[in-house]
């Protein structure tokens, strides 16, 4: 085989290895972050629920808070009408239930976008490979 299409092969592969495949793995590993949080504000959003439909953010309950290496102790909530969400930059902000609710569903509908332009991104990552494997089949082909 010429020696300038085995080195194009090379070059080929080695950027497929080193480069298409880690931005894949990034691009999954943002992905995986970005759907659990919206699992967790979609847990969250089902406890409002579940709270605004029993009334026991008026009676209060009791709860246990992991306070680190697996150690709980028990918590009693008088007032759960009110919760602190975080809004980015480690800062918190106080919310009725149902202001709560009408941020996540937006901090929910924003997620979405961004798992949408992630799966995009990850499916032209994935046809770049391809592409790059059929050039370097047809390469390989040349005598």
């Amino acid at each position: 085989m010429d020696p300038e299409i085995q080195k194009k092969i090379s070059e080929f592969e080695s950027f497929v290895n080193d480069v298409l495949k880690a931005d894949l793995a990034q691009l999954a590993e943002k992905l995986d972050s970005k759907n659990s949080d919206v699992a967790e504000f979609l847990q969250l959003k089902s406890i409002i629920t579940t709270f605004q439909n029993t009334d026991i953010e008026k009676t209060g309950f009791k709860t246990q808070v992991d306070i680190g290496s697996s150690f709980f102790i028990q918590a009693q909530i008088t007032d759960a009408s009110k919760i602190f969400l975080n809004v980015g930059l480690g800062h918190y902000v106080e919310f009725t239930l149902d202001e709560a609710l009408v941020v996540i569903n937006v901090r929910i509908k924003l997620l979405k976008g961004q798992i949408a332009n992630l799966r995009r991104a990850i499916a032209r990552t994935n046809a770049h490979i391809k592409l790059i494997l059929l050039c370097i089949g047809d390469l390989e082909r040349i005598k």
